[in-house]
C-alpha cells in the first residue's frame, strides 16, 4: 500500500513543529530538505543526531533526503541561484561532489533509502547540454551505488530535465536501477504541459518516489494549489499508480501558501489527497 509522506518544510522550518503535525495528520514517513532553515546537508554531526533523536522518538522514517545536488549552474559564472535552494548554502558546480557527500553522510546517519539529484538551472536549449549532465548524472549513480541508496532524479521544472520525455532521455541512457526518477506532476504542469497521462506513462517503470502540488492551470507560471483544487488530473493519475501497483511514499511538496501559511496549505493537500485517491479507489496508508 502507498503511504502519504511530506517535505517537512512544507509544514514549517521547525521541526518538532512540523513532526507534531506530522503525528495528528497521520504521516509517519517525512522527507527533509530544510530543517531550522538550514539545508539537511549542510547540518553537522552533531545536530544531525538531534534530528535523528526527534524521528526515532516520534516513531517517524526517512524516505529520501531532498538534497540540492546539481541545482547549481552548469557553468560557474557567478551567477546568482536561478530558482529556490530552500536554505541551502550557495555552492558552484565545482562544489557538487562535496554536495553528494554530504547528502549521502545524511542518509547513512538518518537510515534514508533515497537521495535527491536535480540536472543544473535550466538554460534555453536544454538538450544542448545531455550529454554533459548525462556524465554527471552517471558518476553520481556510481557514487550513490557504492553508498547503498537509490539516486532520486527530480524533474524540476527550474531545471534542465523537467518533463516526462526529458526524463525517459536520461533514464534510457543510464540503466542501473539505482537511477531513477523523483515523479513530480505538479513540476511538468509548470512548464505549462498536461502531464497526465502522457508524460507519466513515459517514466512510470522507473519511479523511485513521488512529489504531490496541483497546478493552477496548464499556463507556465501559473503557480499551485492544493491537489483537487487545480488543473492536474489527479483521479486519473492515482488510477495508473493502482494499475501500475506503486506502493511507496506521495510527499506532500504544496510549494504554496494559504493566508501567507504553509502549515494550512499542506494540511488542505494532505486532505484533498486523501480524497481524491479514495474516489480513484487507491489506498493510501
Amino acid at each position: 500500500m502507498a503511504r502519504l509522506g511530506v517535505i517537512t518544510d512544507e509544514i514549517s522550518e521547525d521541526f518538532d513543529h512540523a513532526l507534531s503535525v506530522c503525528a495528528e495528520l497521520g504521516i509517519r514517513d517525512i522527507e527533509l530538505r530544510s530543517i531550522w532553515d538550514k539545508s539537511v546537508v549542510d547540518h553537522d554531526g552533531e545536530s544531525l543526531v538531534r534530528i535523528k533523536s526527534a524521528i526515532h522518538n516520534g516513531g517517524f522514517a526517512v524516505v529520501g533526503i531532498a538534497s540540492p545536488f546539481l541545482k547549481t549552474h552548469l557553468v560557474d559564472t557567478g551567477a546568482a541561484a536561478a530558482g529556490n535552494t530552500h536554505s541551502a548554502a550557495i555552492a558552484s558546480r565545482a562544489d557538487q561532489p562535496g554536495v553528494l557527500e554530504r547528502t549521502l553522510n545524511a542518509a547513512e546517519v538518518l537510515d534514508a533509502p533515497i537521495v535527491r539529484t536535480f540536472s543544473f538551472w535550466r538554460i534555453d536549449d536544454p538538450e544542448s547540454a545531455r550529454n554533459d549532465i548525462l556524465e554527471e548524472l552517471t558518476r553520481a549513480t556510481e557514487t550513490v551505488r557504492a553508498a547503498g541508496r537509490l539516486l532520486g532524479l527530480e524533474n524540476e521544472h527550474a531545471c534542465n530535465i523537467a518533463t516526462g520525455e526529458e526524463s525517459r532521455w536520461y533514464l534510457d541512457r543510464i540503466a542501473d536501477p539505482t537511477f531513477g526518477l523523483i515523479w513530480d506532476p505538479g513540476n511538468e504542469a509548470a512548464l505549462g504541459h498536461n502531464p497526465i497521462p502522457g508524460a507519466y506513462e513515459l517514466v512510470k517503470n522507473r519511479i523511485h518516489h513521488i512529489h504531490l502540488k496541483d497546478a493552477i492551470s496548464f499556463e507556465e507560471g501559473a503557480g499551485f494549489t492544493a491537489v483537487g483544487d487545480g488543473a492536474i488530473d489527479y483521479d486519473q493519475q492515482f488510477k495508473l499508480l493502482l494499475r501500475d501497483g506503486y506502493d511507496g511514499v506521495l510527499s506532500i511538496e504544496t510549494h504554496y501558501r494559504k493566508n501567507g501559511e504553509k502549515e494550512p496549505a499542506t494540511r488542505d493537500t494532505a486532505a484533498g489527497i486523501r480524497r481524491v485517491a479514495a474516489a480513484a479507489g487507491f489506498s493510501i496508508d
